[in-house]
């Protein structure tokens, strides 16, 4: 039997999150975790209160911290274009940085993929990376957003509540970014959501961004596909990472969402 997360000592939880760091995620296989021990070892690592989906009428009322990821749930049973936690809003209005995927019901037909866009800049040549550091971007939710067809967005129960952050005028956020707790530098990408752009301060066209963007980070040499089994943990860092995920085709498929910080494992030790 693997070895059970739950049964981590404090050393084993923070290299876990060195490992997080480093490649932008872990997986762990054949866990048997309760929705309370999901969640309890989510707080050795940091503040799981999602103010964006917390309470939400998906969530099980006894474990409010948890996001049921399922045709009926949040996110439904659509394809999901790229994307990472947070999609619409700026870095500064979201803290819920890292997110884990526990798989309860497998769909084997379902792939979800991972981007790992910190590896995709830091690998660019120094006038690449300088390219990219000159541009800011607006984020917005127009058309059907992350998701297959505008239908497909409209069908998803999530939604019903939430109200995502509207930008306006110049507001906006640099495409180059430095991670708060290991100090690198990262190119942050919401492709369905990217609206305006700016380089060195003045407007610029936002469909060169955009294609830039696709051409520079959407490249197979960066990403990694899995099909979820049931007893399957995943935790990933939702500024070194992106992903997306293809339709669900069994409806039984249940993945169990947590959303969360570092703020734990930070103040008890430096990484």
């Amino acid at each position: 039997m693997a070895l059970q997360v739950e049964k981590h000592t404090d050393l084993e939880v923070k290299n876990e999150v060195n490992k997080i760091l480093k490649h932008g995620y872990t997986i762990h296989h054949e866990q048997n975790l309760t929705q309370s021990q999901l969640i309890d070892y989510c707080r050795r690592i940091g503040d799981t209160n999602d103010d964006k989906m917390w309470g939400a009428s998906f969530n099980p009322k006894d474990n409010p911290d948890i996001a049921r990821v399922m045709p009926g749930g949040m996110f439904g049973e659509t394809e999901l274009h790229w994307h990472s936690n947070g999609t619409v809003h700026h870095l500064s209005e979201f803290k819920e940085i890292l997110i884990a995927l526990y798989c309860k019901d497998e769909c084997v037909d379902t792939v979800f993929s991972l981007l790992n866009n910190r590896d995709a800049f830091l690998e660019l040549p120094e006038s690449e990376k300088d390219y990219w550091r000159s541009i800011e971007i607006q984020l917005n939710n127009f058309g059907h957003g992350i998701y297959g067809s505008e239908a497909e967005a409209l069908d998803d129960p999530s939604l019903d509540n939430y109200k995502p952050v509207r930008h306006e005028g110049d507001e906006r956020m640099s495409a180059v970014n430095t991670h708060p707790v290991d100090g690198q530098e990262f190119l942050y990408w919401q492709p369905p959501l990217i609206e305006k752009a700016w380089q060195d301060g003045k407007p610029t066209d936002v469909d060169v961004v955009r294609e830039k963007y696709k051409k520079t980070l959407d490249r197979s040499i960066y990403q990694n596909h899995f099909v979820f089994k049931k007893g399957d943990f995943l935790i990933m860092d939702q500024l070194y990472t992106l992903h997306r995920r293809s339709p669900i085709v069994n409806k039984s498929r249940e993945l169990w969402r947590v959303a969360f910080d570092y703020t734990e494992i930070v103040q008890k030790s430096r990484l």
